[in-house]
């Protein structure tokens, strides 16, 4: 195969993407089975109970609440000065970063850790109603301190564009995390458990993460100056505080309009909800730092490049995830949740169409932070929270539909989202999308889509779930070449990522979709 200079970049995106998919997919498995055992109670007869799984909403929630605030988005100005600093050949540069975001975050968690630890009770209270959850306040503070520190050495290794050891490391935390908390489930520690398992997670993956910043970037150095790293993360840091806000608003409607028990079932199908994600949170990982380098060192027109393609890789690989889950939400929740959380099948099939947006704009915002528009990605954040907070009260408050109508909040405010966030990019640097590929990916997803009810009317058995996958991913695959839809330039860029003993594959699929 002859690689084109034009794609070497996308390549070497697509290797970082490779890395960070291979790792979510193990972590993945390892997450189903973990959350299996943690809901599940003909597997697990010390599986949480629907309401206990509100309380593990509730606690997910301050820890995110704690990494969100108390991070104050430094770990995205970690990865776009990193990045350039590297690019640009001052390493030493680099090492001020890590030095000043490692005194900043260091106070941040000592003092938050602090707080939730002698404000446990009191939030018990708040949150949930009852002083009997308190203890788990008082755990979650310790694990909270490492949470901060965590998301920021994430940033170093992003930003230094070690893509491997970024993966190592979330794989790192997630065997700890989920080994240890099956483990302590079946020992019936309970929701206890589970906060321990989070202290341990981080913790190790915390430690370990910080040799690896001081093996590639150092640790100890003159500190950055605070000013730029704040100008560039303060508009960011508004944009986390309200994105989380968006992703949290459907659950604290839920809340106090429904109680704990639907919001734990609802919490199941948000979870079943981020397996499509998987891709397009890989491709965000790897491509945010690849495209600071490209920015720094060949301009605007490489941006271009890789966002078209960035873009028709998440399409061709998002879209068949979120729609084949959409169509299988009934037996997915039904085999792996059990029939307590079947109520979660029909707002999963909707969150699910949340999914094709955001993989379709998947490289919006990482362009916009990389063309310093850091107020302008917080703009549409803020727009789309407004949309979501809207429709969430409409729907939930008043019309009473409750989960399903969360639900379709989501899916407002995704496609609110993606719109805003398309038209203002086009006016920056009038990037264009693959269309070939979106409305090919959309044609194949349709009939792959039809090939499975087809099925499940034919024969519906739960036990068959692996096999409504395969079938729908064959014919998923096989649509697409019908379609020609794969190109000759698609086959060298997986030629040119894929180690030397793992090349055959480019070679056999180039002979099975030419030859076809």
């Amino acid at each position: 195969f002859s690689v084109s200079y034009a794609f070497r970049p996308g390549a070497r995106v697509a290797r970082g993407v490779t890395y960070l998919f291979v790792q979510g997919f193990i972590s993945s498995v390892i997450g189903v089975v973990y959350f299996v055992v943690l809901i599940n109670s003909s597997i697990n007869p010390n599986a949480l109970r629907t309401e206990e799984m509100g309380v593990y909403s509730i606690l997910t929630f301050v820890l995110t609440l704690v990494q969100v605030f108390g991070t104050f988005a430094l770990s995205s100005s970690a990865v776009k000065y990193i990045a350039q600093y590297v690019a640009e050949g001052h390493p030493e540069k680099a090492r001020s970063v890590v030095t000043r975001v490692l005194q900043i975050s260091l106070l941040t968690s000592m003092v938050l850790s602090a707080f939730l630890f002698y404000f446990a009770e009191w939030l018990s209270m708040l949150l949930l109603g009852t002083l009997i959850w308190a203890p788990l306040f008082r755990t979650l503070a310790f694990a909270s301190f490492f949470t901060i520190l965590h998301a920021q050495i994430g940033g170093f290794l992003q930003g230094a564009q070690r893509i491997g050891e970024m993966a190592a490391l979330g794989f790192i935390y997630t065997v700890v995390d989920k080994l240890l908390a099956i483990y302590l489930l079946y020992t019936g520690w309970g929701l206890l458990g589970v906060v321990c398992s989070w202290l341990a997670g981080l913790g190790i993956s915390s430690f370990a993460g910080l040799i690896l910043t001081a093996r590639f970037l150092g640790i100890v150095g003159k500190p950055h100056p605070v000013k730029p790293l704040i100008n560039f993360s303060y508009p960011l840091y508004l944009s986390g505080v309200l994105g989380f806000a968006a992703d949290w608003v459907d659950r604290l409607f839920i809340l106090p309009y429904m109680g704990a028990v639907y919001l734990g079932i609802y919490s199941v199908a948000l979870r079943a909800a981020v397996v499509p994600g998987l891709i397009s949170s890989s491709i965000v990982g790897a491509l945010f730092p690849k495209l600071s380098e490209l920015y720094a060192q060949s301009g605007v027109e490489r941006l271009k490049e890789a966002f078209q393609a960035s873009t028709r890789y998440a399409v061709l690989i998002g879209f068949p995830m979120a729609v084949g889950l959409a169509a299988l939400a009934y037996p997915v929740l039904i085999l792996f949740a059990g029939l307590r959380y079947v109520e979660a099948a029909l707002p999963l099939t909707v969150l699910c169409l949340a999914m094709l947006p955001g993989a379709l704009g998947i490289a919006i915002g990482p362009t916009l932070l990389t063309l310093e528009r850091t107020k302008t990605a917080s703009m549409l954040t803020i727009a789309s929270i407004f949309s979501n907070t809207g429709v969430c009260y409409v729907t939930l408050a008043t019309l009473n539909l409750g989960m399903l109508g969360t639900a379709w909040a989501r899916v407002f405010a995704s496609f609110i989202g993606f719109g805003l966030g398309a038209y203002v990019l086009r006016r920056i640097i009038k990037v264009t999308f693959d269309k070939e590929a979106i409305w090919k990916a959309s044609a194949a997803c349709i009939i792959m889509t039809i090939a499975v009810f087809s099925l499940e009317t034919l024969i519906y058995q739960i036990n068959l779930l692996p096999i409504y996958v395969i079938i729908g991913s064959a014919v998923y695959f096989f649509s697409l070449i019908a379609l020609k839809a794969i190109k000759k330039h698609d086959i060298e860029l997986i030629y040119n990522y894929l180690p030397s003993g793992l090349k055959w594959l480019a070679v056999w699929l180039d002979r099975v979709v030419f030859i076809a």
